[in-house]
């Protein structure tokens, strides 16, 4: 498999980590002794599944966000080298929160007024501002946990030579065809 296919597939795995994370709170929520006895956070277990709740119920906000950025990624590395996409790979954590913040605000603010849910005060309030905040920090440790195991995956599978470069074997030819 060349990189460039890789790095196509490999858009597909902020969903896959979505389904795994749907499917660990579904498979901990089935527990037995697992009703809330206090509203408080006791264990690290809790917080790490909280930390899937808010990627899984994220989703709602997330999602069209991430297949705009997809889509942008998809067409970029049918038209840059795979080096150059792999650096736009890389960045899109960033894009993504810009992208997720934009709508955010856009559903905030295209809601906001009198009569709605949220007024044009509301959006000024500290706890909007602390919910952008939270966004924020929530798209950008999930985006690059989705790009490290990505990463990951690559390096594991281009140790095992399932994945080669294919920048590397042009230039070679390159070279090779050079000297003769």
């Amino acid at each position: 498999m060349k990189t460039a296919t890789y790095s196509r597939l490999s858009l597909l795995i902020p969903i896959l980590v979505w389904g795994v994370c749907l499917l660990v709170l579904i498979v901990a929520s089935t527990f037995p002794g697992n009703e809330l006895e206090s509203s408080k956070l006791t264990t690290i277990t809790d917080l790490i599944f909280l930390f899937f709740a808010f990627y899984v119920f994220g989703i709602i906000i997330w999602v069209f966000p991430y297949l705009l950025l997809a889509l942008i990624l998809f067409v970029l590395s049918f038209r840059v080298q795979p080096h150059v996409a792999i650096k736009a790979f890389a960045l899109s954590p960033v894009v993504m929160t810009i992208l997720t913040m934009a709508a955010v605000n856009l559903l905030a603010t295209g809601t906001s007024g009198e009569g709605t849910i949220l007024t044009n005060s509301l959006i000024k309030d500290p706890e909007f501002i602390s919910f952008n905040i939270l966004v924020l920090a929530f798209s950008l440790i999930w985006g690059y946990i989705c790009v490290g195991i990505a990463f990951g995956i690559y390096k594991l599978l281009h140790r095992s030579r399932i994945i080669w470069d294919e920048w590397n074997i042009e230039s070679a030819s390159r070279l090779i065809n050079q000297y003769e």
